[in-house]
């Protein structure tokens, strides 16, 4: 079993031995299940379809649970996308912050986490163009998605700014990471509808030519 943000808690050496959780660890471990089936709910029926029953029936929980954490199924929704973007966002960070990579190798990386897990399974990217798509009419999804855009570029732009300075060319290093997080949105888009019968393979492939664009030209 792979560890994958719609199964957070995965520990392989607690598999082999488990350990009785405290309260708190119960209780952080429900809320954890409770964000992964918001999204896989998600994912399957949209967000008008994504009901308290059917996320409490993915988590293996009682309809009540819910309300122990959130007040409703909107803030449920919201939170599980946020805690989503956050953990995607941290892999990137820790690449970014890896010594043993230069600022080319760090920026392909980022870009390949984007469609490996923990980040990307089918769910993530099924909830992903759902909630991208509500957000055209409900701003509380947007301002995490927005502020994802936002995240992300601020993590690759400094990274295109010194492999432009490594390969001694002009490069505008805020536009390259701007486009490198478009293309990211636009190939997820892709692989959630199934349209172009994109793989995964041919998806980081893009993300290596588009690299290859800014830095190689």
């Amino acid at each position: 079993m792979q560890r994958s943000i719609l199964n957070p808690n995965f520990n392989s050496q607690e598999e082999k031995k488990p350990r009785r959780r405290t309260q708190a660890q119960n209780r952080e471990y429900r809320k954890k299940s409770l964000l992964a089936a918001a999204i896989v709910t998600v994912a399957k029926y949209d967000i008008a379809g994504a009901t308290v029953e059917r996320i409490c029936s993915q988590a293996g929980a009682s309809r009540g649970l819910i309300a122990h954490y959130f007040d409703s199924k909107e803030e449920l929704l919201l939170a599980a996308l946020t805690n989503w973007f956050d953990l995607a966002l941290g892999i990137k960070k820790k690449i970014a912050m890896d010594d043993q990579l230069d600022a080319e190798a760090k920026i392909r990386q980022i870009a390949y986490s984007s469609f490996d897990n923990p980040s990307y399974s089918w769910e993530t990217a099924a909830a992903w163009q759902a909630f991208t798509n509500a957000s055209r009419h409900n701003r509380a999804y947007a301002k995490p998605i927005r502020n994802a855009s936002k995240f992300s570029n601020s993590v690759t732009e400094p990274l295109f700014k010194e492999a432009a300075q490594n390969n001694e060319i002009e490069l505008d290093s805020k536009k390259a990471a701007v486009g490198l997080y478009i293309l990211d949105d636009g190939l997820w888009n892709s692989l959630a509808t199934g349209k172009d019968n994109l793989t995964i393979t041919q998806a980081k492939a893009y993300c290596d030519s588009y690299i290859d664009g800014c830095l190689h030209n």
